[in-house]
């Protein structure tokens, strides 16, 4: 299995690259300042994981808290997958817990300004 992982920190989230599930996974808490050196990094990542094999890609986004710059840089994500690579589908899974009405404005958001479908999920 090839897998790339980011490990959590107090301020950034746990990333989860998974070639053989074609998988990205987003959670924890992204609210540091210093999003574009992080976030471009699992950009290229995403892309050089999914060059080859899977017509489909998942990438589940279960985090806590958010700011601005790690909501943009997500949606970048999003954008350069579907578009990088021709006739690749993107899934995209935002889950939020219920009593966190924060993290669910953000996911509706997203879904409202994105051409990539998102699945917003209580859980």
């Amino acid at each position: 299995m090839l897998t790339f992982r980011i490990e959590a920190r107090q301020s950034s989230p746990e990333v989860i690259i998974d070639k053989t599930n074609h998988l990205i996974e987003i959670s924890g808490s992204s609210t540091f300042k210093n999003t574009s050196w992080f976030y471009s990094n699992v950009l290229k990542w995403a892309i050089a994981f999914n060059q080859q094999g899977a017509n489909a890609t998942t990438i589940n986004i279960k985090l806590n808290k958010i700011n601005d710059s790690s909501s943009k840089w997500i949606m970048l994500i999003m954008r350069k997958m579907s578009t990088l690579i021709p006739g690749h589908t993107i899934i995209v899974n935002w889950y939020y817990q219920p009593t966190n009405v924060n993290m669910q404005i953000n996911g509706e958001r997203l879904k409202l300004n994105s051409q990539i479908p998102v699945n917003l999920i209580a859980a």
